[in-house]
């Protein structure tokens, strides 16, 4: 049985499976990401993040876009406040960085349509993705999406099974 739903009460921290970020890592061709803009030590996708405390969303998109010149930043932000992190992913590539957004697919929300459609590289997640590690059979009750925001990379969408490109290295 899935957890119960909890809008706004639910936890916004879960960390990235290892084995997304193996088959991120390996669909972009890194090594690993060089920064995480929503994390902490137990939970960070990068050798380098910011913490709540250092208030990601107050910090410039250019601040955001400096330490991703040269490699990638990481984001799996808190699903219950979406808007300002995608919005300031959308800016970041403006700005010469890029960064790797997970959410979930939601493409009638607002803030989907102003600053994820046309804007981002849109991988659509084939095979739900499992946050809690000590229950890896259970899934997310939603698709995710993979925004990949690059100046190099054309908006647009795919749709991505990426639980087989793992099966196929192993």
């Amino acid at each position: 049985m899935a957890p119960v739903q909890k809008p706004g009460r639910s936890k916004q921290d879960y960390a990235t499976p290892a084995v997304l970020l193996d088959a991120v890592t390996r669909r972009l061709g890194l090594v690993s990401f060089v920064f995480d803009f929503a994390a902490d030590a137990q939970n960070t996708a990068a050798p380098a993040w910011w913490t709540v405390a250092d208030n990601a969303l107050v910090r410039t998109p250019a601040e955001w876009a400096a330490p991703c010149r040269g490699g990638w930043g990481w984001l799996n932000p808190p699903f219950a406040t979406i808007a300002p992190w995608a919005a300031r992913c959308a800016a970041t590539k403006r700005h010469g960085g890029r960064v790797a957004l997970l959410v979930p697919a939601a493409v009638g929300a607002n803030w989907f349509r102003d600053h994820v459609n046309g804007q981002a590289c849109v991988l659509l997640l084939n095979g739900r993705v499992a946050f809690l590690p000590d229950q890896p059979r259970w899934l997310y009750p939603k698709d995710c999406v993979l925004a990949l925001y690059a100046p190099e990379l054309e908006p647009g969408y795919d749709v991505w099974t990426w639980k087989s490109q793992l099966e196929q290295v192993a």
